[in-house]
């Protein structure tokens, strides 16, 4: 297990390495929906997305559907397996996420860099839709991610969180309950991780050697703020 002084040299480069990414940003960067969408699949994946190298890809990625809380529908393109590899890759989410939302398909990504956004499981078991998302995330290093690095929303069980390293994420205030879009004060942001306290449900994900830090010294002694549970609904 690394020493705080080990997690904090740690921290520095990354961050340092995050700065010097975000500071060659070329003016023209790809998005990451446009590699979604080159990708053929391969491997067993319908999406087989392998990122350049040292490479900048902006904005988020949706995939499988959206709760319409008008219709109580699920509304859009329907979820397919999908598998990103990283490569080094900088993936700067502009405030946005990568969702893999309400579907029984995967995400596999690992081995990249996430600036500002979340990656966000997102499933919901009950008598009208019995929809959960597995997948992973390993060796991804997450700076300043915009209310949570990682989310597990509605799943668990078949989710692995191995090796990743989170700082600093950024409190932006309550989050939402996915069946109505109605922020919740009992749905807070700010935590590195957050995962579902509803583990009879959804199951227990593997956790595995994850690094969390905040260079504030506050949020830093704040054990909330590197790993939550919450309910989905608030």
């Amino acid at each position: 297990m690394p020493s705080p002084c080990d997690l904090r040299r740690l921290a520095a480069a990354q961050l340092l390495l995050a700065a010097v990414g975000t500071a060659a940003m070329p003016v023209a960067a790809l998005t990451l929906r446009e590699a979604y969408e080159a990708a053929g699949p391969g491997s067993g994946y319908d999406k087989y997305v392998v990122l350049e190298p040292g490479t900048v890809y902006t904005g988020g990625l949706l995939i499988g559907p959206v709760l319409s809380p008008l219709t109580w529908e699920l509304e859009g393109e329907a979820g397919v397996d999908v598998r990103i590899v990283g490569n080094g890759a900088i993936l700067d989410l502009e405030g946005e996420q990568i969702c893999i939302s309400y579907c029984n398909q995967r995400l596999d990504i690992d081995d990249c860099i996430v600036l500002h956004g979340t990656i966000r499981f997102r499933g919901m078991q009950n008598t009208s839709f019995q929809v959960q998302p597995t997948g992973s995330v390993r060796h991804v290093t997450f700076y300043e991610p915009d209310g949570y690095g990682i989310r597990l929303q509605g799943t668990g069980g078949g989710v692995l969180l191995e090796r990743n390293l989170l700082v600093d994420t950024r409190d932006t205030g309550r989050d939402c309950i996915h069946i109505n879009g109605i922020p919740h004060e009992w749905l807070p942001t700010g935590a590195n991780v957050c995962l579902s306290v509803q583990t009879g449900t959804y199951g227990t994900p593997t956790v595995r050697e994850n690094w969390s830090f905040h260079g504030d010294p506050g949020a830093n002694a704040d054990p909330l703020r590197h790993f939550l549970l919450l309910c989905e609904y608030g």
